[in-house]
């Protein structure tokens, strides 16, 4: 499973078991590996939710995750940041020869967190394709728009203390295993740090999921903010030449996180340079909700903060993509979960343990 299935396809890894073992006639079939890994990554995920769900309940939630015993500690929403003079320092040094408002700099909302007293959390969910059903007999069902398995990854991480991939079968889920491993990892009373592709729902499902705790906050990731002005500005102007004069003017001011000021220069756009103004409506409309979320980039670089989601795109790519999504491949829902499954387990080099003792130390680790 570790040397094989989790990086080759399960035909493969057969041929190299039975090569190895001298039966490439009537040796093991691919099926069998497929059977196994699929059975170890239900009993994995299996686990983890059970400890999980034990580590809740000793913290005063309830089975579901509902946190009924909301203690003082857990309402406070100051954290920990950067000495002042540090920011302060490092907003001088970026706007140095730059006509910039640093008062509206230093007005930003969002804070810059000690790393040393934060824990770090990339979130999003990964999409494989779906195996088409049949009926009785092998007859297949009417095709119709293509369906998919969705996995959720998670990657945690903290200064000088670790690292750790969770995967789940969806946002509520993965977000109940990582309030299982804040408490258990001793993490609760960090500031709780996330960084996502700012898309509406998994937002919405984080800050609900987390209304007990106060000491949290969510940081739209640059490069996704950056690609979506493109592609609305590309779908709202007329022409290449205008967008990139546009988006020239408008990429300074989100990296110094100037979201006012970005809004009124879009909304100063000549009408005749306009295609569709539904479109330039609903990027002003992106920024306006997701404010809260961006930060000063520039300054968060020059201090050495995380500016992006990128360690969870690559966790998605390692634990999912990179086995899951090569051309004619489908799955099934425990096939797809139960194999990202015992990857996860690889990632965090958990797997010699798992296969030992049919346990895990769910700790963050070097």
């Amino acid at each position: 499973m570790i040397y094989g299935n989790t990086e080759k396809s399960y035909q493969k890894t057969a041929q190299l078991i039975n090569r190895i073992r001298h039966q490439e006639q009537g040796g093991t079939p691919s099926r069998t590996l497929h059977d196994c890994t699929e059975k170890e990554g239900r009993e994995a995920l299996g686990y983890i939710d059970k400890k999980a769900r034990c580590i809740l309940k000793e913290n005063g939630f309830s089975e579901d995750g509902t946190c009924r015993d909301i203690k003082l500690e857990y309402n406070s929403n100051h954290p920990i940041t950067v000495a002042k003079q540090f920011v302060l320092n490092a907003v001088d040094k970026c706007c140095r020869d730059q006509d910039i408002n640093i008062e509206a700099i230093l007005r930003n909302p969002v804070p810059y967190e000690n790393p040393e007293r934060s824990t770090e959390i990339s979130i999003d969910d990964v999409n494989v394709k779906k195996q088409e059903e049949f009926r009785p007999g092998g007859i297949k069902l009417e095709r119709g728009k293509r369906k998919y398995i969705h996995n959720t990854i998670a990657h945690i991480s903290k200064a000088h203390a670790g690292k750790y991939v969770l995967n789940g079968t969806g946002t509520k889920n993965v977000l109940l295993f990582l309030t299982a491993f804040l408490f258990h990892n001793d993490l609760i009373g960090d500031r709780i740090q996330f960084f996502t592709d700012g898309h509406k729902i998994l937002n919405d499902s984080i800050f609900n999921w987390f209304s007990w705790y106060g000491n949290i906050g969510v940081i739209l990731d640059w490069y996704h903010l950056e690609k979506k002005c493109k592609k609305q500005l590309s779908l709202a102007l007329k022409g290449r030449f205008i967008r990139n004069e546009i988006l020239d003017n408008l990429k300074p001011l989100l990296w110094y996180g100037l979201i006012d000021e970005a809004v009124g220069h879009l909304e100063a756009i000549d009408k005749d340079s306009i295609k569709q103004v539904e479109k330039l409506d609903k990027l002003i409309a992106y920024l306006k909700r997701n404010k809260p979320d961006i930060p000063c980039y520039a300054v968060r670089k020059e201090l050495g903060l995380c500016n992006s989601s990128a360690i969870g795109e690559k966790m998605n790519d390692l634990v999912v993509s990179s086995r899951q999504k090569h051309n004619g491949m489908s799955w099934s829902k425990a096939g797809s979960v139960g194999l990202a499954t015992i990857t996860a387990i690889k990632r965090n080099k958990e797997n010699e343990k798992w296969f030992e003792t049919k346990s895990l130390d769910f700790k963050l680790a070097a």
